[in-house]
């Protein structure tokens, strides 16, 4: 009886999530398809507003506009609708090197990614509707306000301050029912962690558990929360699959964009090129690596670089492109000898966690499986850690997006083929990492990508904090907090670091020296995906977002921070955009006062 039951339940387990899966996908089949897309008869119209990039700044900023502004606005995309697969949480790398990632790949760094293909790193970028947001790990972050203040007194950007920020970042927040908090005691790590926060706390270290952009186990990002529901405004329309190639200024002293120049492939992969003309702003959303394109791709930036490439110069702005930065990580697997539950091929293939999932969006499907960090702001070496309760890492994904070669990625994770293995990848970071890239370009073709060299590890500054960072993690894992996790740090083996590291007792005393975590870092350090900088406050945009020089475009991406944000940047670049968009209607609405 007994087991004629069990065989009920399972049944019926079964019924009910295919009949989920049903649900879900008709839901986002209805949802796949853009409404009010600008039809080819009207693709020589003038619009109030231009944006270029429904990512997180476009979408934010889209919506604010269409509600509020009497103008008309056009919201251009060079992807389209993103897939049921993008809100799934844990299947969020499944879509990197998709149709829906730019797969975009650094040149070749000289100071870091050794252990990488032609020390080369991955950089996806979302292409689509929502962009990033859709394509990211989800993770909110709140702000640090010693952010904001140091650009306010570093660049004397007074508008820039956490007092004028804070109330723009409470605004960005979706409201906690959209939002995902991981549970103290969602599993033995999150419990470990809680304990080291009490064990720690004569340190200047902010333990937090991971919050999610994520409702009723799926993904919530900008273009739910803000894009969707201004999809049928009258003034707005969209231009998806579409590429801005060229923005057009009006001649000097007082250029003004006057056009872009647009380009569609047909069913015949033909290019189709139209102009739209730019009534009132251009608004540039591309984010840290294609803003900087468009502008350098059309005569916008250093007139000695742009003469090089053969590219006429419209205006002369010369740190168009410069001031890369992104978060370094360092990752380290550590092993456990106790069930976590953690990630692993035996948990994500039981039937329960697809039965759990689909019936109410929890279990491990429901989240990326970050648990929690802890952030240090003292000191001269900001840094955080992050806990990645990931136990069985396979080997083809992770290579795939990441770019490791074989070795690096073994010695990395010498159990990868465990499938059952429970474990956890502390990653190291620098919140304010020093290093600083550039964008750049071979030639003026917008479907050509651009270099992107984020030049990692070239501050030995930075080299320092992720070593304190390093040593700070091993401090918590090796901590009585842990203790019942019985858990062993995998220092990498190199063949390339062997001369310093890991010795015997590197895995007793866990404490390697300083040279093999430089070597190591160097050779398995692994971009954030947080650009930003190369079109930054004070240097090519003034306090309000617009170009220097020219008046009637602004910037509304990552590629306007200064300095790095110290955590995950999406939450600040909603807050950008809504700071944005309050400066926009406030100009619409002033000179509608003048008219009268």
């Amino acid at each position: 009886m007994g087991m004629h039951f069990q065989k009920i339940l399972v049944f019926g387990g079964v019924l009910i999530a295919l009949l989920s899966v049903i649900v879900i996908l008709v839901g986002a089949l209805l949802s796949d398809s853009i409404p009010n897309v600008l039809a080819p008869e009207e693709r020589h119209f003038d619009f109030d507003y231009v944006i270029v990039g429904a990512g997180t700044g476009g979408s934010t900023l889209t919506s604010l506009l269409a509600k509020h502004s009497n103008g008309s606005v056009l919201l251009i995309e060079a992807g389209g609708p993103f897939g049921l697969l993008s809100r799934i949480p844990l299947l969020t790398t499944f879509q990197q090197k998709g149709i829906n990632d730019w797969s975009f790949l650094s040149v070749p760094q000289k100071n870091s990614s050794k252990g990488l293909i032609d020390k080369r790193q991955c950089l996806p970028r979302g292409k689509g509707l929502g962009g990033s947001s859709n394509l990211n790990y989800m993770l909110h972050f709140d702000g640090h306000g010693p952010d904001f203040d140091s650009w306010r007194d570093l660049y004397n950007l007074n508008d820039w301050s956490w007092g004028k920020m804070r109330s723009f970042m409470e605004a960005a927040k979706a409201k906690p029912t959209d939002m995902f908090e991981i549970p103290r005691d969602y599993s033995k790590i999150t419990e470990a962690l809680n304990e080291a926060q009490a064990q720690f706390s004569h340190k200047d270290w902010t333990f937090h558990r991971s919050r999610y952009n994520i409702k009723h186990g799926l993904r919530h990002s900008v273009q739910q929360q803000f894009l969707n529901v201004v999809l049928h405004r009258h003034n707005l329309r969209l231009l998806p699959e579409a590429l801005v190639k060229r923005i057009q200024l009006t001649p000097s002293p007082r250029p003004q964009a006057s056009s872009v120049l647009v380009g569609i492939k047909d069913e015949n992969n033909k290019e189709l090129e139209f102009t739209i003309e730019v009534g009132r702003e251009l608004i540039l959303c591309a984010g840290a690596y294609q803003t900087p394109q468009l502008l350098l791709a059309s005569g916008i930036g250093d007139s000695s670089m742009l003469k090089k490439l053969g590219i006429p110069l419209q205006h002369h702005l010369p740190s168009v492109g410069q001031n890369l930065h992104d978060h370094f990580n360092v990752p380290l697997f550590v092993s456990m000898g106790v069930v976590g539950p953690t990630l692993n091929q035996n948990t994500l293939l039981h039937p329960m966690t697809l039965i759990n999932f689909l019936s109410s969006g929890s279990g491990p499907l429901g989240n990326f499986g970050v648990l929690g960090n802890v952030a240090s702001h003292g000191g001269p070496f900001p840094f955080g850690i992050t806990f990645f309760g990931a136990g069985a890492i396979d080997e083809a994904a992770l290579m795939s997006i990441s770019n490791f070669k074989g070795p690096a990625f073994r010695a990395l994770f010498p159990r990868y083929y465990n499938s059952s293995q429970e474990g956890f990848v502390v990653i190291s970071s620098c919140l304010q990492p020093r290093s600083r890239g550039s964008v750049g370009l071979i030639n003026r073709h917008m479907r050509r990508n651009p270099l992107i060299d984020p030049n990692y590890l070239s501050s030995q500054e930075d080299v320092d904090c992720n070593i304190a960072a390093i040593r700070s993690a091993v401090k918590i894992v090796t901590s009585s907090s842990f203790a019942s996790l019985h858990p062993r740090i995998h220092w990498p083996k190199l063949q390339e670091c062997s001369n310093f590291g890991p010795f015997e007792r590197d895995f007793i005393d866990h404490h390697p020296s300083d040279l093999y975590l430089e070597c190591l870092m160097r050779h398995i350090g692994l971009g954030s995906h947080h650009p930003g900088g190369t079109c930054a406050l004070g240097s090519v945009v003034d306090s309000h977002l617009r170009l220097n020089g020219v008046a009637n475009v602004r910037v509304v991406d990552a590629s306007i921070l200064p300095r790095p944000i110290s955590g995950n940047p999406n939450s600040a670049i909603v807050a950008i955009a809504l700071r944005a968009a309050s400066w926009i209607l406030k100009s619409e609405l002033n000179a509608g006062s003048d008219a009268k």
